[in-house]
């Protein structure tokens, strides 16, 4: 009895203990299991903030990515225009200078852009100072005066720059259109009208509908004028014609600069959206990419959700299988970050197909490529556009070397160059032949730009290849005009050069007779004499012909090795008879042991007689007083690793207000009917093509300086450098 007491006593107290321990215990359970819910909640909200921000970085991303191809759209339409503006301006000059067939080939080719509507040309027109029409590229039933519009006002005649008016119907096709204009110039440089060009603003709508890379984005271009929409991918047909945005230009001073990103809310549905913008280049356009935010980040949302159900599972089963639940949440979290890399490469790889479908729209092909730190080629891709530019499919264009080994006039050594420049620089351009699988070779030009630069020296570089086969079609045309001119000019000192020769051997003949005639076998060694005298003027006078003959043909486009010396010498053989008639002494001055530069020798020659025949013409104006120097000096540039040729004179120079435009295209400071204002800018696109340059300045006492600089020739030996073509066939 006694034990069973104690008994009963023992148990009572042992289950005190436990009373009092399990307030205690659960208590501390409650404490901990609220701070582990309190944690996960924490971690949660903070996963859901990273993929929130991750998510609206990577749609960021593809809208600026969206924007910048707009851009380039933009500007490649811009530069259609001003090429188009461009032969407006040179059939107005061939109409000034009676080349009423040469004028009627450019308008049919005009004409037939406006007509197709190629490029979303709608119209091209000439203006005349009075705001009349005088040419139409589509022809209207009415006379048209223009000068009731805003756009078309004497201050644009004082401005060379692209002007662009404000979106509008357009009174010949009655469509939405962007007015383009540019000042037309008489050869005197006054103004001379306006080039016009109209371009389709919903042509340009389909255009950006067609670059569409997201489900609820929008694709718009604004004036930044006055806040006029010009296109957008959506709706453009109602939109256009809505009034400007006042507070257009307020808006875009206080929270814009040239590109950039934002976040606002929308002013029709209240939603917040991602835009992405960026000035058009110099244009006052501003391209806009808005996206949805909610549809964008609806995959984040939904990740959300799971991770608040995780949160709430946790902290409902956390009370007595807490240490079981905390392995199933860590296997729970393991299973949602799986879902989420699966998300984030799905993303990823939409991103990916997006960009690829962004890119196809373009017209050109885009190519990425890796260089190692000497300008050796590590990755290289190419898009699939590559295909409609050549003719090849990617699969066959895959490496850098099944690219390389088709282009023509470029080798392994210009390639290294351009890397290397590319690397230095940040960007270059080069422009090469290439063969399309159909046997026909175009002209590409490649732009490309360092986009990212690795801490081990490595660069990623973007390129853009477009095809330039018209374009360098035209220049040669302009090419050509120039060297018929300049042929002219030189024909009176040519023909005074080849009379000398042929007096001399009519009256080495005619003594030659005379003494067989009179003397007989006496008047033999006389005469042989008198012969050898007529057999060295013969080859003075065929080797004149000869040089003037190649001079004349088209040139090769392929680059080598060149002694400036023999270009030089040929240059001066023909120009020589005008300079000495116009009282110009020539001073050659070459240093010793120049290394051959890399040039073309007929067009290097070319820019040679072109400056040589400008510099007489500077000249002729000199008092008697004044002396008509010319100096040609050609030296090695030790710092920069070029030669340097130097071409001064002592004319009145050029004047300070007019050094800027020397190289524009039909800019000219002759008189009417002396000059075509091609020659400075052919010799700076042939300066261009060397990989060289050419600038010119005034010396500091009087007269004119250009100077040319050519890049040295890659090492070869001296059995492989072989002298100019012109000297070679004049030596014959």
């Amino acid at each position: 009895m006694k034990w069973n007491t104690l008994g009963r006593g023992a148990r009572s107290i042992h289950r005190a203990k436990w009373t009092h321990f399990l307030p205690q215990w659960t208590l501390i359970s409650i404490f901990v299991w609220l701070n582990l819910s309190a944690v996960v909640f924490f971690l949660g909200q903070l996963y859901i903030s990273h993929v929130r921000t991750a998510t609206m970085d990577a749609a960021v991303a593809r809208a600026n990515v969206c924007a910048e191809a707009l851009e380039q759209v933009m500007l490649r339409s811009a530069g259609v225009i001003e090429n188009i503006q461009s032969l407006v301006q040179m059939r107005e000059n061939l109409l000034k200078n009676g080349d009423n067939s040469g004028a009627s080939a450019i308008a049919e080719n005009l004409r037939g852009i406006a007509t197709l509507q190629k490029f979303g040309v709608l119209q091209i027109s000439a203006i005349g100072p009075d705001g009349q029409v005088t040419w139409a590229a589509r022809q209207s039933n009415e006379s048209l005066v223009l000068g009731d519009h805003d756009y078309v006002s004497p201050p644009i005649y004082d401005d060379s720059a692209l002007f662009i008016s404000e979106p509008q119907i357009d009174r010949m096709s009655g469509r939405w259109s962007l007015q383009f204009l540019r000042r037309l110039t008489k050869p005197d440089a006054s103004p001379g009208g306006m080039a016009l060009v109209s371009l389709d603003l919903l042509q340009l709508s389909t255009t950006l509908a067609s670059l569409q890379f997201s489900e609820n984005g929008v694709l718009a271009i604004w004036s930044m004028t006055n806040g006029q929409l010009v296109a957008r991918s959506r709706d453009a047909e109602k939109l256009l014609g809505l009034p400007p945005n006042p507070n257009f230009k307020t808006k875009l001073a206080d929270s814009m600069g040239i590109s950039g990103s934002r976040q606002v809310l929308s002013t029709i549905d209240g939603h917040l959206k991602l835009q992405a913008y960026r000035v058009i280049g110099q244009l006052p356009l501003l391209a806009i990419v808005t996206l949805d935010a909610d549809n964008e980040l609806s995959g984040a949302q939904r990740l959300s959700n799971w991770v608040h159900i995780a949160t709430i599972s946790f902290a409902l089963f956390a009370g007595a299988l807490m240490a079981l639940l905390i392995g199933s949440a860590a296997r729970r979290r393991s299973a949602l970050e799986l879902e989420l890399v699966r998300q984030g490469a799905e993303m990823t790889e939409m991103a990916r197909v997006r960009i690829s479908q962004l890119l196809s729209g373009l017209p050109a092909a885009v190519y990425g490529v890796n260089l190692a730190p000497d300008g050796g080629v590590v990755d290289f891709t190419i898009t699939e556009t590559a295909q409609r530019l050549t003719g090849w499919h990617e699969t066959e264009l895959a490496s850098r070397h099944a690219w390389v080994s088709r282009a023509f006039g470029i080798d392994e050594f210009d390639w290294r160059n351009y890397y290397r420049k590319i690397i230095r620089d940040g960007d270059a351009i080069i422009e090469y032949r290439f063969l399309r699988r159909d046997g026909s070779i175009v002209w590409l030009r490649d732009q490309a730009r360092v986009v990212k630069r690795e801490e081990d020296g490595q660069v990623s570089v973007v390129g853009y290849i477009s095809e330039i086969t018209r374009e360098r079609a035209i220049q040669a045309q302009a090419f050509a005009s120039s060297k018929l001119a300049t042929l002219g000019e030189m024909a009176a000192g040519l023909a005074h050069e080849l009379n000398q020769p042929i007096a001399t051997m009519s009256l080495a003949a005619e003594n030659a007779a005379h003494m067989l005639e009179h003397k007989g076998a006496e008047g033999i060694n006389f005469a042989l004499q008198r012969m050898n005298r007529i057999v060295e003027q013969a080859m003075r006078a065929r080797t004149i012909i000869n040089h003037l003959r190649i001079f004349g043909r088209q040139s090769s486009e392929e680059l080598g090795p060149v002694h400036l010396k023999s270009v030089i010498d040929g240059a001066l053989a023909l120009v020589g008879s005008a300079l000495r008639s116009a009282g110009v002494i020539v001073d050659v001055e070459l240093q010793d042991g120049l290394p051959p530069v890399l040039a073309q020798p007929i067009l290097a020659e070319h820019v040679i007689v072109n400056l040589l025949l400008n510099a007489r013409d500077a000249m002729d104006g000199n008092p008697a007083e004044q002396p008509r120097d010319l100096t040609v000096c050609v030296k090695l540039d030790e710092a920069t690793g070029a030669v340097v040729l130097n071409i001064q004179d002592t004319g009145p120079g050029i004047p300070s207000h007019l050094v800027d435009r020397i190289f524009e295209p039909f800019f000219t400071t002759k008189e009417v009917g002396k000059g075509t204002g091609l020659g400075l800018s052919l010799c700076h696109g042939i300066m261009g093509s060397f990989d060289g340059s050419i600038t010119g300045e005034n010396t500091v006492g009087s007269g004119a300086s250009f100077i040319l600089t050519f890049r040295i020739a890659p090492m070869q030996t001296e059995m492989e450098i072989e002298p100019s073509a012109t000297l070679i066939e004049a030596a014959a």
